[in-house]
């Protein structure tokens, strides 16, 4: 029961990771309608450049996430993992960037703006930390890392599950919704993922063969 359980809650996980990706990604399709956008500044070249390369990287590197975590992948397809590596940690380095200038552009104000500023800073440095250790030979401390990467990568999926729920069930206003979820989309990730790493037994991210 409890694998049945725990495959029933990865397929969960997977289905929200991959629904995000996809979400973000129709930013990219003409034609189609976004309440989102409608209150941003369209028209600001600075602004379209930032949020887009933010959201289409940021999308990439969501997605690359279960696979990069995949231990029959990190042990049977080494130089895989190592190209797939290379792409998530492009894809946030550069996104980050972007995410930093988006955020300033903020609904409701500067604690929202700070909120996703700070994340667009932990963001970069968390995965800045793990491709340095990696380049050092610190398989143990990259795996560390590229955890608190991930959780920090995840705050685009725990946005829109909190965000709904302050809305609809909650019912707040979307002044004060917003700024809230704009730190508890990304800051009990980390805070779990100390804890996990923490708790658990450290492995090895490549096998010795």
């Amino acid at each position: 029961m409890n694998l049945f359980l725990r495959k029933i809650g990865t397929g969960f996980g997977y289905f929200l990771i991959f629904g995000v990706s996809l979400y973000a990604l129709t930013y990219f399709l003409p034609g189609i309608p976004s309440g989102f956008l409608s209150s941003k500044p369209v028209d600001n070249v600075f602004w379209r450049a930032v949020f887009f390369t933010h959201v289409g990287l940021g999308a990439i590197a969501l997605s690359l996430g279960p696979f990069q975590f995949s231990t029959k992948l990190r042990r049977r397809r080494v130089k895989l993992h190592r190209f797939l590596g290379k792409i998530y940690v492009f894809s946030i380095l550069v996104g980050s960037v972007g995410a930093f200038g988006s955020a300033w552009f903020a609904s409701t104000g500067w604690v929202a703006a700070l909120g996703f500023g700070c994340l667009a800073v932990t963001w970069f440095y968390t995965t800045f930390r793990a491709y340095r250790a990696i380049r050092r030979g610190q398989t143990r401390s990259h795996q560390q890392w590229m955890f608190r990467s991930y959780a920090t990568t995840l705050a685009a999926v725990t946005l829109r599950l909190i965000l709904p729920l302050e809305l609809a069930v909650f019912q707040l206003p979307f002044a004060m919704a917003y700024p809230i979820v704009a730190w508890l989309c990304w800051v009990p990730n980390l805070l779990f993922v100390e804890w996990w790493i923490a708790k658990r037994k450290p492995t090895p991210v490549f096998s010795d063969n």
